[in-house]
């Protein structure tokens, strides 16, 4: 889902151009694929960005956790009230400490869980280094003991039919297929933000199972954004947008599953395991043609550089 490529400009005419030569006896409706349906858009990203983006990615899975905690507080937390509420008013008598201390443990569970609920806090216990995962995503060249809240990285975002389109800072061509993204775009107050499928960082029930909670893996800054200035800033004109990136998305969502499902029958059936491969060929010539194109970037960076040094000598 990375590639790379030239300049902010060159390396979308470049993708068209490529792809056009390749696909030269295709018909119309896949030359459509070509051409973006929105943008390029260029903007640039601050630290404040990144943690409104943070709270994008993350704050769906923490909700998810506070919901389980709430539902399961509502019976333990009321008990715990209760018997709280008789010991205050000499009903009972506790035995020890430790009959006062466990229902006070559970409210503070379900209030803690409601808090997580209603607004998510954000987990950062090493910000340095997840601010600096993300820029460095995007191109950014990020200094070592650098204070993240100076941060700031500048992008050319486009929407395609198969997939948003990013270059990176650095040049770099950064292509997210639909396929590969959630269901529902999230809408902050700046950006519409695509965030990409992942269980081991979504699901809550693998996260609470064993020790997977301690190990939860950390976002590396994956997915594609677009501000909600660039959409002209009315609520209305964002809203459609996620609409549009909501039907991309469950089309090129169902294709996969289908494509991965005939992938583990091909197993058995050679044919299925060919079908699977012709669902997905589109998503893979657009990634494999960004790969390209990235190769090339860097090859050509590394001629300059050893050009400008020989001409130094």
């Amino acid at each position: 889902m990375v590639a790379r490529s030239e300049s902010a400009r060159r390396p979308m005419s470049c993708s068209r151009g490529a792809k056009m030569v390749a696909n030269e006896g295709r018909s119309d409706a896949a030359a459509a694929d070509k051409r973006p349906w929105l943008g390029p858009f260029c903007f640039g990203v601050g630290y404040d960005d990144f943690v409104e983006l943070y709270h994008a990615e993350n704050d769906r899975y923490m909700r998810t956790l506070g919901l389980l905690l709430s539902v399961m507080g509502i019976a333990y937390g009321g008990i715990s009230l209760c018997v709280l509420f008789d010991y205050a008013v000499g009903k009972e008598v506790p035995n020890g400490f430790g009959d006062i201390l466990a229902p006070l443990i559970m409210i503070c569970l379900w209030l803690f869980g409601l808090w997580y609920l209603v607004c998510p806090p954000l987990p950062f216990l090493s910000r340095g280094v997840m601010c600096g995962r993300f820029f460095a995503a995007h191109g950014a060249v990020v200094p070592d003991g650098g204070v993240p809240d100076g941060w700031s990285v500048s992008l050319s975002v486009s929407l395609g039919e198969l997939g948003a389109e990013e270059v990176a800072a650095d040049g770099s061509l950064v292509r997210t297929p639909y396929a590969f993204m959630r269901r529902r775009p999230e809408l902050t107050r700046r950006f519409v933000f695509m965030g990409l499928r992942d269980v081991s960082r979504e699901s809550a029930l693998w996260n609470t199972v064993g020790v997977n909670w301690a190990f939860r893996k950390d976002w590396n800054g994956e997915g594609a954004f677009v501000p909600r200035k660039a959409l002209g800033g009315a609520l209305g004109g964002a809203r459609r947008v996620r609409r549009g990136v909501r039907r991309r998305v469950r089309a090129g969502s169902r294709r996969y599953r289908r494509a991965v499902w005939l992938a583990r029958l091909g197993r058995v059936r050679p044919g299925c395991g060919r079908r699977a491969l012709a669902l997905m060929r589109p998503e893979l010539d657009w990634l494999e043609e960004a790969e390209r194109l990235n190769k090339e970037h860097k090859r050509q960076g590394a001629d300059d550089a050893a050009r400008s040094i020989g001409d130094e000598l």
